[in-house]
């Protein structure tokens, strides 16, 4: 179960390594589009941010759906994917549940409420109303005091299921059934993709999700990155996700699937994860780093991000800041030798240990004891 639609490449993992045991694996979540994926059968759950802020009107017409949903596969288990659907589960009935916390929860509704006041400061035009901007803060305050609470109660109780281990040892101090599942590729999505190659060009890439009609989540803050490749002899930018006016040093590639963002990562040396310094990256594990260094891309993250730094260790470089990024770019393109040595240690590491295939054990336990 998830609130969320397919597309969704965690998600779809799950089921990838229960498929492969021999298991039958249904999938309910919101609004699927017409998505070629392994499940036995998808189900269309119709969740929405009013259910998601938990209106009683509209997350008992989700709570409906779910019922609907497992009357008709009578599940074993529930893999339960963010703590929407892990909670509207809960609330069903006593089924063997494990909950797959994608996100941090407590923390980060603690981030949405800190990018609400930080728009408000500016002085955004959506915050001019005053009755809003009290209605938009209280809905916030309600959310992260429903969801923080949810949470706990949550990791009480059933299995769950995270992403780093900063996450695991803050969720050890509440409940004891915690499992490691970091966002490494599958053995399939990456078998096919060659050694890097040897480039005299000087290329960066950055992997991500335009944000269009929201307001972009402070941890995630990339404001000023395209002007320093602009401004700065760094080389180009390839910004993979996002479709916008491409110019001579920043090129927009747009949405890619899976096959053809590795093709694309593997025409350059450098993957970027330059989010502005944040207190959430301590407990942060972007999936893009590990896709990076599959793809034979030495890492330059953001100073701060523990899970990158402790996972991909000397493969990857830190920064402090733009300016610091824009010295370390430099420094590597100096000697693309060099660069290129990295490159190549860094997609021989990836493919010894960042593997999901190494962690989905965890997965099979949580269920044995849920």
């Amino acid at each position: 179960m998830s609130d969320s639609s397919l597309p969704d490449w965690r998600v779809e993992k799950s089921a990838y390594s229960s498929k492969k045991r021999g298991d039958e694996v249904y999938f309910g979540g919101n609004n699927p589009f017409n998505h070629k994926s392994i499940f036995n059968k998808v189900y269309n759950v119709n969740w929405s941010t009013r259910a998601r802020n938990k209106f009683p009107f509209y997350w008992n017409s989700v709570k409906k759906q779910v019922i609907d949903v497992i009357k008709e596969v009578k599940p074993d288990i529930i893999h339960a994917h963010n703590i929407f659907s892990a909670a509207i589960v809960k609330e069903i009935d006593d089924y063997p549940l494990v909950y797959d916390n994608h996100e941090y929860w407590t923390m980060y509704t603690k981030t949405r409420l800190e990018t609400f006041e930080s728009h408000k400061r500016r002085g955004n035009d959506e915050f001019k109303h005053l009755s809003q901007n009290l209605f938009r803060k209280q809905i916030n305050n309600r959310f992260a005091r429903i969801w923080s609470k949810a949470e706990k109660e949550l990791v009480e109780e059933q299995p769950t299921i995270t992403v780093s281990n900063s996450i695991v040892e803050d969720l050890l101090k509440i409940g004891k059934k915690i499992y490691l599942v970091p966002n490494f590729p599958t053995i399939k999505e990456v078998e096919s993709i060659p050694e890097p190659i040897y480039y005299e060009s000087t290329s960066s890439v950055y992997a991500g999700v335009e944000s269009k009609g929201q307001f972009t989540v402070s941890h995630r803050n990339i404001d000023g990155l395209f002007s320093i490749f602009e401004n700065s002899n760094i080389g180009q930018l390839f910004v993979l996700g996002w479709s916008d006016n491409s110019s001579k040093k920043v090129i927009f590639r747009g949405y890619l699937n899976k096959e053809q963002m590795y093709q694309e990562m593997q025409n350059h040396s450098i993957g970027l994860i330059p989010f502005r310094k944040h207190w959430f990256h301590q407990y942060s594990s972007p999936n893009k780093a590990y896709e990076y260094a599959h793809a034979g891309l030495f890492v330059l993250n953001t100073l701060g991000l523990k899970s990158i730094t402790e996972t991909l260790q000397e493969h990857c470089m830190q920064f402090e800041n733009y300016s610091d990024l824009v010295a370390k770019l430099g420094e590597l393109f100096e000697d693309l030798n060099k660069l290129h040595k990295k490159r190549l240690k860094v997609y021989k590491f990836a493919r010894n240990h960042l593997l999901w295939e190494h962690f989905e054990r965890n997965i099979f336990d949580s269920y044995k004891i849920c």
